[in-house]
């Protein structure tokens, strides 16, 4: 974003007419370089062009601070400017210093930042940034973000269990990014891009332990007496011990489920009360949105789990599984408009290559041209 968007986003603000998501980001971006002086110097001009020549918009500050000139008193020009650089001033001041001394949470979710969201009951809902572990300051030492980009869960002493169980964290993985999570149970969870999972704070009070997941994740459970089940929008994987990967996103088909080490026992949610599947290691299920048939077959989970360690497989994927698989590495919008991609296949195996990299390699196979607008890429019959 430019500098003179950010102009026009601090200018809503002191306006009282920015989104939601244009308040969260003008809170992180004064936190960077000299974005404060820039801040105060903006302010100072703004408030006097406004407020010096629009006397309109004085008007509708005024009235949103409660101050409203008496109809049976005539004020001049300069006492309305007086009154109007006092007001803004003092708004100025209450925004500036909310921006320098905001609680540790952020008041909504930035789509662009790893984030932990956290739900403790009667509608309040807080957000943590995961990608800054300096101002990390959640008031709860049994939660740890550390320097490897890790979240950690830990027994905590005198906790109230049965709160702890009611309160509900969700974690937000955007496109670009992958993230870990440790449970106090000894369970791990590593996130694939584009992915939200959905954990109480505690299982003790429960008599399983539940999560859900839209988007892909690699579970590695600690065996215990307590199930351990994963829910999709209509699939659920049970287990008491076990490594294995779910991928899920919205987007999506079909869901799958590879199992590296132990059992699974799969559950369908469908009115038929479909009998459970188990799976072996080295099998995988497949389910597609549309049908209740649950698919399995042997496969190399190496494959399937290879995301993990930032490698990007193509298996005979057409052109619209490989965009996917781009959109959530790189955090771009890929529109294909070369309508022969559509009938081919690709196969690829990448890791330390960058977007370009990839799409030479694939042009080796079928040509094509592609641009990159911003933050679109477009492809096009070859040129």
């Amino acid at each position: 974003m430019n500098l003179s968007e950010v102009n026009t986003i601090i200018s809503k603000f002191i306006d009282n007419e920015a989104t939601r998501s244009e308040k969260a980001f003008l809170m992180e971006w004064i936190k960077e370089g000299d974005n404060k002086a820039h801040f105060k110097d903006f302010v100072n001009t703004d408030i006097w062009i406004k407020y010096n020549f629009d006397t309109g918009l004085l008007e509708e500050q005024l009235a949103s601070l409660s101050i409203s000139a008496s109809p049976k008193t005539k004020k001049t020009r300069k006492t309305i400017f007086a009154y109007a650089s006092c007001s803004a001033l003092i708004l100025a001041m209450v925004l500036f210093f909310y921006l320098q001394n905001k609680p540790s949470y952020i008041p909504v979710l930035d789509v662009n930042t790893i984030s932990l969201e956290v739900n403790e009951g009667e509608g309040e809902t807080r957000y943590y940034s995961l990608e800054d572990l300096t101002n990390f300051a959640i008031d709860d030492t049994s939660i740890q973000l550390q320097e490897n980009g890790l979240l950690k869960y830990s027994a905590s002493k005198g906790t109230n269990q049965e709160s702890a169980s009611e309160t509900q964290h969700i974690l937000h993985v955007p496109y670009g990014k992958t993230f870990e999570v440790h449970f106090t149970d000894g369970s791990s969870v590593h996130l694939n891009a584009g992915s939200r999972l959905s954990y109480p704070k505690n299982f003790d009070a429960h008599d399983a332990r539940q999560v859900s997941l839209v988007g892909e994740a690699y579970f590695k459970i600690a065996k215990s007496t307590k199930p351990f089940l994963v829910h999709t929008e209509d699939l659920s994987t049970k287990v008491l011990g076990t490594e294995f990967n779910v991928s899920a996103y919205a987007d999506d088909a079909t869901k799958e489920i590879v199992l590296v080490e132990g059992s699974v026992e799969l559950l369908q949610d469908t009115p038929e009360h479909t009998p459970a599947n188990i799976l072996i290691p080295n099998q995988r299920a497949t389910k597609t949105n549309t049908e209740n048939t649950l698919f399995i077959e042997n496969v190399d989970v190496k494959n399937h789990i290879a995301w993990m360690d930032g490698v990007l497989i193509f298996n005979s994927d057409t052109i619209a599984g490989i965009i996917k698989k781009l959109e959530r590495r790189f955090n771009i919008r890929i529109d294909n408009t070369y309508e022969k991609l559509q009938e081919l296949r690709f196969n690829g195996r990448f890791q330390d290559e960058n977007l370009d990299e990839i799409l030479k390699t694939m042009k080796a196979h079928t040509d094509f041209s592609y641009a990159l607008i911003g933050n679109v890429l477009i492809i096009d019959k070859p040129k």
